[in-house]
Parts: C-alpha cells; sequence; structure tokens
C-alpha cells in the first residue's frame, strides 16, 4: 500500500527541517506513538497504537534512519512492527521532505508499507484515512511544538 500526503507549516524550512530531524522530540508529535529507546543516533524503538474501524492494535517497531540529506530536506526511514500480541505487523519505507514555499514550508510524506494481520483484513480505504487522519493530527503537534 503507497500513501502520500503533504501539509503546510507556517513556520520557515530551517527550523521545520531541524525538528523533523531530531527523531525524539518529533516521535513526541505522532499521535498514540512513544519512543521507548534510542537505540544509537540512526535506531529507536517505539510503541504505537492504532485503531482502524472497529479494530484497535498495538505495534512494538523499530524505526531506522536511512538517509538524511540536508542540501535537499529529504529523509529516509524504515520501519518494522510487530503486534503486541503476535499475530501480523508493518513494514514500510517512508520519506519525507521539507519544502520552503514563501516563508512557510511544506512537508510531503511518501510512504510504502506492508501490513498484515488484523489490520490488513480491516481494508485499505479505512487503513488510508486512519493514516490521512495521523497526519494531520502530526501536522498540527509538529506545528505547536514550532
Amino acid at each position: 500500500m503507497t500513501i502520500d500526503d503533504s501539509f503546510t507549516v507556517d513556520a520557515p524550512v530551517e527550523r521545520v527541517w531541524a525538528l523533523l530531524t531530531d527523531i525524539p522530540k518529533v516521535a513526541a508529535c505522532i499521535p498514540n506513538a512513544e519512543l521507548t529507546e534510542v537505540v544509537d543516533d540512526k535506531t529507536y524503538r517505539a510503541k504505537v497504537s492504532v485503531k482502524v474501524g472497529p479494530v484497535s492494535v498495538g505495534y512494538k517497531a523499530t524505526i531506522h534512519v536511512e538517509q538524511i540529506d540536508e542540501s535537499t530536506h529529504t529523509a529516509a526511514f524504515r520501519i518494522q512492527g510487530d503486534e503486541l500480541r503476535g499475530r501480523g505487523g508493518v513494514k514500510a519505507a517512508v520519506t519525507s521532505q521539507a519544502i520552503a514555499e514563501d516563508g512557510k514550508t511544506r512537508v510531503t510524506l511518501h510512504t510504502d508499507a506492508q501490513i498484515s494481520g488484523i489490520v490488513a483484513s480491516v481494508g485499505g480505504r479505512l487503513i488510508e484515512s486512519v493514516a490521512k487522519k495521523t497526519i494531520r493530527e502530526f501536522a498540527a503537534n509538529l506545528a505547536n511544538l514550532l
């Protein structure tokens, strides 16, 4: 499943980029997520919970920073998550980019995810709407933190 989305933050790209590359701070902006361990400067562990339709699922996840390109304000991450109850999981590649636009910053997100377990059985349309809602909440939290 591929999900593309973007949002605009009323702050200069340098400030937004600095926050987006501070994983512990940016993790606090993700709804229903908690950073549980900083393994090293490129590897993090977290707990995440999601509700898709009638299904609520918790995941333990490992986030690995694949690449951070300061010149293009682009970052790539790999995420591996397992359901806490052990019935499924998620693998995702996420690429984000911060783009300056008239004193503001547009953040684009491209996610390529493979989902298994109970969440996958609920269906793609619900998953996509939950993902887009989560991104809207993340954007609002990011703007508040800035």
